[in-house]
């Protein structure tokens, strides 16, 4: 069966962004310091799986967010490299909380992207961050406009 120019096209897209996110973490390994900010990154992640103290949380959440906010003004979008390799299926409530906090903080900085665009920058697929993001839509921190392929997510 043929494709259609539609679907070579999003099939193209796709690849497009999937090199920008492979050219990104070159980046990130040239450079020393941005690379020893995404190992941070990823240490703070393992401390909130594990942390349940509110206060140590909060603290953990603000530093997350400094460093993010560090990498993405160097042009890094921010994702936790073995989270877009997870495979899908059931996810623990730890892992939804990661994934609503990445997705949150990624809508804050770039608001009115639609689902594809934000997963193909998080180096995910739009399956993987449906659950989290139908969290956050409920707890009212998202927002969305228009309608389906056309939605776009903006801080609620």
């Amino acid at each position: 069966m043929r494709r259609t120019e539609e679907q070579m096209i999003a099939a193209l897209e796709a690849k497009i962004e999937s090199l920008k996110v492979q050219a990104e973490r070159k980046k990130v390994t040239k450079n020393p310091a941005l690379r020893s900010i995404s190992t941070a990154v990823k240490a703070i992640d393992k401390a909130l799986a594990v942390c349940e103290d509110q206060p140590t949380r909060r603290a953990l959440d603000e530093a997350r967010a400094t460093l993010n906010a560090c990498l993405m003004l160097n042009g890094v979008v921010t994702s936790s490299g073995t989270r877009s390799q997870a495979p899908r299926g059931r996810r623990g409530n730890a892992q939804i909380e990661d994934w609503s906090r990445t997705l949150f903080d990624y809508v804050k900085q770039h608001p009115g992207q639609r689902g594809e665009q934000i997963a193909a920058a998080l180096g995910t697929d739009v399956l993987t961050m449906r659950r989290p993001m139908k969290a956050l839509i409920g707890a009212g921190r998202i927002r969305t406009e228009g309608q389906r392929r056309g939605m776009t997510y903006h801080i609620g």
